[in-house]
């Protein structure tokens, strides 16, 4: 688990803001099914920080530290439409005021 001013980054099964919400556990589930669709890897979340009005919830699926920026921003279309698909059907119209979805090989805990 790491701490910085945007909140505390960990594995999102060790959150317990993922565990008390019943949006976000679904959301987790889905992000690990896209995990395994497209060959990422594990799923980080990071806890929003209440003292910085800049930070957020946010999932991170973790890329393969190979992948290049283009492959990762094609793996992230397919991710984002479905992920924005799998909100909508929970009654959601803007996940980005739940939380943000990134796919990156550039965060580790």
């Amino acid at each position: 688990m790491l701490s910085n001013c945007n909140g505390t980054l960990m594995y999102s099964s060790e959150s317990k803001v993922v565990r008390n919400d019943a949006f976000l556990s679904k959301l987790e589930k889905k992000l690990i099914t896209l995990s395994e669709k497209y060959g990422l890897g594990e799923i980080l979340f990071i806890e929003r920080n209440p003292t910085n009005n800049n930070s957020f919830n946010a999932f991170i699926i973790q890329a393969p530290e190979e992948w290049s920026n283009r492959r990762i921003f094609d793996v992230w279309d397919y991710i984002s439409d479905e992920v924005h698909i799998f909100a909508k059907d929970e009654g959601i119209e803007c996940l980005a005021e739940i939380c943000s979805v990134i796919v990156s090989n550039g965060y580790e805990v």
